[in-house]
């Protein structure tokens, strides 16, 4: 267990060479800009705190790319395998947590930490006699096979959007909903390989089309259960459900169009941070999905000319 994270520093030095800049460097730049973010975050938003816990279980769903899970499973028995999702999640959402006790926010970074290491079980391998049904089936694979991996962090999205009725906390129910776009999203994050594109007999305008368009539809029916009790029992915040809804949809957009952007590499270290600085800026937006558009379409046209 010690070498593979021995091995993870060795890759992410790697990539910070790559960038361009000296390891040493890259991770004082690194603690520079989270220390710097953190405070502007929490000293300019109203809604700090779950947008914080948000992005740290985003970064989290990077680790779930079914290439690094096969590599973990291939190479270590199951309670090792266990123990290095447990944390290896725990230690990249501790930055986070140590930012919400320092802001006392107690109860949120425990619900962070929670929601970490439910995340790490979810890619466990089980060993079921049946099929968890999903509302999905038309359109594979991306959620199907993240409903079925991720269901107990839905489960804990409805149990923290109990609570919120419970006690009549809008906040907690819209990071309920929160969660479950964030979920939506990390269902993008895993690269397929270059046939299961090659088989759909389209331009690479319509293949992102359709990807786009089966994503927003499932996003809104995954997140249609969550909004429907939020509106009946905290009608004053339909505002904030609209507007929450609507970044999830257009961070989904960004997160397809980068997906592809780099198709058929998976989702490196830049791609990575310039996604993350968009949660906390989301006029960069305007940059990144045009962006992400015009190299998605040139990656493509190989594939599916």
């Amino acid at each position: 267990m010690r070498s593979y994270f021995a091995l993870q520093c060795r890759l992410l030095n790697r990539q910070f060479i790559d960038f361009g800049l000296h390891p040493i460097l890259g991770y004082l730049l690194l603690v520079i800009l989270f220390t710097g973010f953190s405070a502007y975050l929490f000293y300019n938003v109203l809604y700090a705190a779950y947008v914080y816990g948000l992005l740290g279980l985003s970064i989290i769903s990077l680790l779930s790319e079914s290439g690094r899970v096969g590599f973990l499973k291939q190479h270590f028995n199951k309670n090792e395998f266990q123990k290095i999702r447990g944390l290896e999640n725990s230690l990249v959402v501790l930055p986070f947590i140590i930012g919400l006790v320092i802001n006392h926010q107690w109860l949120i970074a425990f619900g962070v930490l929670a929601a970490a290491l439910l995340m790490s079980l979810s890619n466990v391998e089980r060993n079921l006699n049946f099929t968890i049904p999903t509302p999905f089936y038309r359109y594979p694979f991306e959620f199907v096979t993240g409903f079925r991996k991720n269901y107990p962090v839905i489960l804990l999205a409805g149990f923290v959007l109990t609570m919120a009725v419970v006690y009549d906390n809008a906040n907690l129910g819209l990071f309920s909903l929160a969660v479950v776009l964030l979920l939506c999203l990390s269902y993008y994050m895993q690269t397929e390989t270059s046939y299961l594109v090659w088989i759909y007999a389209m331009t690479p305008f319509q293949f992102l089309l359709h990807k786009i368009t089966i994503a927003m539809m499932y996003t809104a029916l995954m997140s249609l259960p969550f909004i429907l009790v939020l509106l009946i029992f905290f009608t004053g915040h339909a505002g904030f459900i609209a507007l929450l809804l609507g970044l999830g949809l257009i961070y989904q957009l960004a997160t397809i169009l980068g997906k592809y952007a780099f198709f058929p590499a998976s989702i490196n270290l830049p791609q990575g941070i310039l996604m993350a600085v968009s949660f906390w800026f989301p006029p960069l937006l305007l940059i990144l999905i045009p962006y992400f558009y015009t190299r998605a379409i040139r990656q493509l046209k190989p594939i599916l000319a």
